[in-house]
């Protein structure tokens, strides 16, 4: 077993700092503006839709908040919405917390992501659902297909900045900004969205539902982001070109590895055509099972994470659970590898040998 500071964990948070990063912070306790709407957030907010090719976008605390406020802007309590259970539980939160009936979908075998036929029976069973919650998973944007665009479609991007190829027929795209993620904020969301009223309700909501007239204030949340975690976004985003470049190099490398050197023991998620994937997570299937793969390769000092799992329909609260097939199947052979936005040679190799020899040590 490898020891603590030699050990390769699965997530490693990366900011690239800056001297403009230190002084937005500096500027920002100097003027004693740390948060409610100040002027490096409304920078930030200008920038990320810039970069994101829209009109405009909401900061949020996190995700979740952009994802819930979506929801909640539309007003649809006591609809049914449609999600994935292969997903984090932040999505079905998102639902609840909104005051929406969840619905799961399975998922396709190989994308991982929601799937349009399993979508179209499910709508077909279930006329009380308005909305239609696609995830994308790893990187690789959802199919939304034709059937969903007859519904309300807000796409929960959590692991979606920077990549291409999907999502045109959303009402919103909620975004994460957590460590983690391609544009770390340390915490925070992103909420985007055609709709420009949409957009200013989550506004409105974000900041305890108050109103420039205060007799039109409404029940709201407190779901901002501060001065803070906007610096930082603005920092990530100065190195976002360079962040994306190398995640897919990284990735590149350790899928082609894996492809070619492996046996057949563990396969990468599909990126269909015409998709261009930001690499958040690199998922693979472990043709043995995940939990044996998982030891080897910690026993190896590599770490890795069963990610998606459990699949929320499996979670005990859930009364009726349906029957979904493939999401099973995935769940329980799920592992995400390492994968950062800067990584050497070394670290490399360590995960290619470990891999190689966990699939030599695994039966068949």
């Amino acid at each position: 077993m490898a020891s603590d500071s030699e050990f390769i964990p699965w997530v490693r948070p990366v900011v690239e700092i800056d001297e403009e990063m230190r002084a937005d912070l500096r500027a920002a306790f100097e003027y004693g503006r740390l948060t409610n709407q100040g002027p490096v957030l409304r920078r930030f907010e200008a920038e990320a839709a810039r970069c994101l090719g829209v009109d405009d976008a909401v900061a949020l605390s996190t995700g979740t908040a952009a994802l819930h406020l979506a929801l909640a802007a539309l007003d649809l309590a006591g609809a049914g919405a449609v999600l994935p259970a292969f997903t984090y539980p932040a999505t079905q939160n998102a639902v609840i917390h909104a005051g929406m009936r969840p619905v799961f979908c399975d998922i396709d075998p190989d994308t991982w992501t929601l799937c349009p036929r399993a979508l179209e029976k499910v709508l077909d069973e279930h006329p009380e659902v308005k909305v239609v919650i696609p995830v994308n998973v790893f990187g690789v944007p959802p199919d939304i297909g034709d059937v969903a665009r007859q519904k309300t479609v807000v796409i929960d991007n959590a692991h979606g900045f920077g990549s291409r190829g999907a999502g045109d027929a959303a009402k919103a795209s909620a975004y994460s900004l957590h460590a983690t993620k391609i544009l770390p904020a340390a915490e925070g969301g992103l909420l985007t969205s055609g709709d420009a009223g949409l957009l200013e309700t989550v506004r409105q909501l974000r900041n305890h539902g108050l109103a420039e007239d205060p007799l039109d204030s409404r029940p709201g949340f407190n779901e901002k982001m501060s001065e803070l975690h906007a610096a930082v976004g603005l920092c990530s985003l100065r190195a976002l070109k360079g962040t994306l470049a190398r995640r897919r190099e990284y990735a590149e490398r350790l899928r082609g590895f894996i492809r070619d050197r492996c046996g057949g023991a563990f396969t990468v998620q599909k990126i269909p055509a015409g998709v261009e994937s930001n690499h958040q997570n690199l998922g693979v299937l472990c043709r043995d099972g995940a939990l044996g793969c998982q030891r080897e390769l910690e026993a190896r000092g590599v770490g890795s994470r069963r990610y998606f799992y459990p699949p929320l329909h499996r979670l005990r609260f859930i009364e009726d659970p349906p029957g979904l097939p493939v999401t099973d199947r995935v769940a329980d052979s799920i592992l995400c590898l390492p994968l950062y936005s800067r990584m050497d040679e070394a670290i490399l190799a360590r995960i290619e040998q470990a891999l190689l020899e966990t699939s030599r040590s695994l039966p068949g």
